[in-house]
């Protein structure tokens, strides 16, 4: 099976940076669980985080996944129903009449 994925590809990650109460830098990665370092500074920080993943995927391969979605059921089981009344002027009049009685609700409780 050949999916493409030459070791010359870049893997892009994101760096998630967040400063502790005392001052230190948190760096983790947001696509790799446990993937998190602690240092004094913004920099120490980046460069430990970049030494960490070249480490942990020094002996991994990355490799692309395509996952169909299932089709989901599109027949709405209410379409045979859309337009059913649309010539029906009991119906329209019926309706204006819930109008009418909506419009009064809303203003009784106003």
């Amino acid at each position: 099976m050949d999916i493409g994925v030459s070791s010359t590809e870049v893997f892009n990650l994101h760096v998630l940076l967040e400063q502790t109460e005392t001052g230190r830098m948190i760096a983790s990665i947001a696509e790799l669980a446990n993937c998190q370092v602690e240092a004094d500074t913004r920099k120490e920080a980046l460069a430990a985080i970049q030494d960490l993943v070249s480490d942990r995927l020094n002996n991994a391969e990355v490799v692309p996944l395509t996952v169909p979605l299932k089709q989901l059921d599109r027949d709405n089981p209410w379409t045979e129903f859309i337009g059913m009344f649309a010539d029906d002027a009991e119906f329209a009049e019926m309706a204006a009449e819930w109008q009418v009685e909506r419009e009064q609700d809303e203003d009784d409780q106003a």
